[in-house]
């Protein structure tokens, strides 16, 4: 038998051998252990990259922060009250210029043809650039960086639309009255007097002071209300000489060039995410900007400050999200002389019990005489199929319908198209303000504890609600304690009593909110509806003008919803706590139930059905 022990010797050896073999392998060890930490992509390395970018990141919010801390600064400062700007011939306040801003003029071609638009001499002298007594809203256009000779060209100059980034119509200062249709809802049509004023003063061209303000023993037999300078211009402690609308809803595309914030044709989720490339662009024939929060709706249009890349225009302008006041200054101007009320932007394709996708903004109507959507249902033409620029588009017949002015130089999609996130909000300090009331990536926050950060205060519009929604503390008949708003809207919760409690909220921010004049909503109507859950079905809930709908409703598989109405029969829907945001004009599927004056509440959650638009006041 062979004997297996080993000498020392070999032993040794084996040792040594082994010894050898460990300190090579600890070598490599090593060697891969600082690679990983120091080398490219090393530990240390992205880690310290991390840190820079961090750091870089802090700066660049501080950046953005100061410069829009400074642009709000000089609008809580006030500026200087004068007639400057007026322009005596054409009785109304010149549009107010900034750098790389392009004043432009339509030239029409054959009936139904697409025209071009050209550079307008910017002292209007042969009023070409605007003309209000003819519904000649002034235009202008910015350019990229790329098209920048565009910016100094000769009047008279063409200016391709595939060229321009944005177009935006100039709302100018003035004073209102309604002289019929007031507080009055389904069925009526009111008529707005307007009178233009000079300069940023309230003083109208027979040289008349009009006040801010009037109240409810002030209202002439037949309902005639005293006139009023609209508080669309006014920022912070800045009276204003007019102001800069987004003539379109916004829109986007990634570095791809496809639209951004649309709905999958098939699911409902956003099919393309905005990138690094992506900006804000105000232009016709483009699916609308939609899948985004109403924090981050304020926080795209208040970067479009900064970047005078794609606009031209220097840090002078201050850009932000329309306030509900600005939207109500807009409306009601189309309802006066000077314009014309705006029809149902019909655009877009539904997949049935799930989204809507492919809304088109600058899109006119179905028809002449009919305002029903027209698109796609899974799949199939509905109304006459999908939206063409051919045949609804801005500038056509069909789709002039649609503008303010009943012509091209209006605002187009405020009926209609998407339901419009403003900056405007129910002042609950429901969750969601905090939840929504921020930007993407969560470095600007507007509303924090559930209130309006101080410094954006003159960015938003609020509106108070009753002590029990606002503490928190809602009351309910024949119980002794109180319950929370997340109670409240609990779908289990249909008894009457809770409809009444519902009723009672809704019906005060209501109230409330006529205390805020030239918004179109008590101004022009006398009902409401409150949301309310319903139905033998889980989880269906409804608008309601009675509890006694909503009661009856209750007990049964389906029902009709019961919408408050303002002038043309816009919606008034204004009342669940949990939706703290308001949203105008209404979506393409309402019909004529959409319309300048409807309005709506939402979480601020981004989803497929709302969209923005800008606003340059400066």
């Amino acid at each position: 038998m062979m004997n297996m022990k080993k000498s020392k010797e070999e032993e040794r050896g084996i040792t040594l051998v082994a010894l050898v073999v460990t300190i090579i392998v600890l070598l490599i060890l090593v060697g891969v252990t600082i690679a990983m930490l120091t080398g490219e992509n090393g530990i240390l390395t992205k880690a310290q990259r991390a840190k820079d970018k961090t750091a870089s990141a802090e700066v660049d919010e501080d950046i953005k922060l100061n410069e829009y801390e400074d642009y709000i600064q000089k609008y809580m400062d006030g500026v200087k009250i004068t007639e400057e700007g007026y322009d005596e011939e054409a009785k109304v306040n010149k549009p107010k210029l900034e750098e790389g801003m392009i004043p432009v003029y339509y030239e029409e071609k054959g009936e139904n043809e697409k025209g071009i638009w050209k550079k307008a001499d910017e002292n209007n002298t042969d009023k070409t650039w605007y003309n209000y007594d003819e519904k000649r809203w002034a235009n202008i256009v910015t350019v990229s960086d790329e098209n920048k000779e565009l910016r100094t060209a000769e009047v008279g100059t063409e200016i391709p639309e595939e060229k321009i980034t944005t177009f935006f119509v100039w709302i100018p200062r003035y004073a209102y009255s309604i002289t019929s249709g007031y507080r009055e809802g389904e069925g009526a049509t009111g008529e707005i007097d307007i009178t233009f004023l000079k300069g940023n003063t309230n003083k109208g061209e027979d040289g008349t002071v009009y006040r801010t303000d009037y109240n409810e023993g002030e209202i002439e037999k037949g309902g005639k209300t005293p006139k009023i300078v609209h508080p669309g211009f006014k920022m912070g402690s800045a009276e204003l000489t007019g102001i800069w609308v987004a003539k379109f809803e916004a829109s986007g595309e990634d570095k791809n060039g496809n639209a951004v914030g649309n709905a999958n044709e098939s699911e409902n989720k956003e099919q393309n995410q905005p990138d690094e490339s992506t900006y804000v662009r105000i232009l016709p024939s483009k699916i609308s900007w939609r899948h985004i929060t109403i924090g981050e709706s304020e926080y795209r249009s208040m970067e479009m400050t900064s970047n005078t890349e794609k606009y031209g225009w220097t840090n002078n302008v201050n850009s932000h999200l329309i306030k509900n006041n600005e939207w109500g200054a807009v409306a009601y101007l189309c309802y006066s002389e000077y314009g014309s009320v705006a029809k149902t932007n019909g655009s877009g394709s539904l997949k049935t019990d799930s989204h809507w996708y492919n809304l088109y903004t600058g899109a006119g109507p179905n028809s002449e005489k009919s305002e029903s959507w027209y698109g796609k249902r899974d799949g199939n033409d509905v109304n006459g199929g999908e939206f063409t620029e051919e045949t609804h588009g801005y500038y056509t017949n069909n789709g002039k319908l649609s503008s303010t002015t009943g012509n091209v130089y209006g605002v187009y999609d405020m009926a209609g198209g998407a339901w419009e996130r403003v900056a405007g909000y129910l002042d609950n300090g429901n969750g969601n303000l905090n939840n929504f009331g921020k930007n993407k990536n969560g470095d600007i926050k507007y509303f924090e504890n559930g209130k309006l950060k101080e410094e954006y205060s003159l960015l938003w519009n609020a509106y108070e609600v009753s002590e029990e929604e606002k503490n928190n503390k809602i009351k309910i008949e024949g119980q002794s304690e109180t319950i929370s708003q997340t109670e409240l809207w609990k779908w289990a919760n249909k008894e009457e009593k809770y409809h009444e409690a519902r009723e009672r909220l809704t019906k005060a921010t209501y109230e409330n909110m006529a205390k805020y004049k030239g918004i179109g909503i008590n101004e022009t109507s006398t009902e409401f509806s409150f949301y309310a859950p319903y139905s033998t079905v889980k989880d269906r809930w409804g608008w309601f003008k009675t509890v006694k709908e909503a009661v009856e409703a209750s007990t049964i598989s389906t029902t009709t919803a019961s919408y408050g109405r303002t002038w043309n029969s816009d919606m008034v829907l204004i009342g669940h706590a949990s939706y703290p945001f308001v949203v105008r004009g209404g979506h393409c599927s309402f019909n004529t139930s959409a319309g300048v004056l409807a309005s709506n509440i939402t979480s601020g959650y981004a989803h497929n059905i709302s969209g923005f638009r800008p606003v340059l006041a400066f």
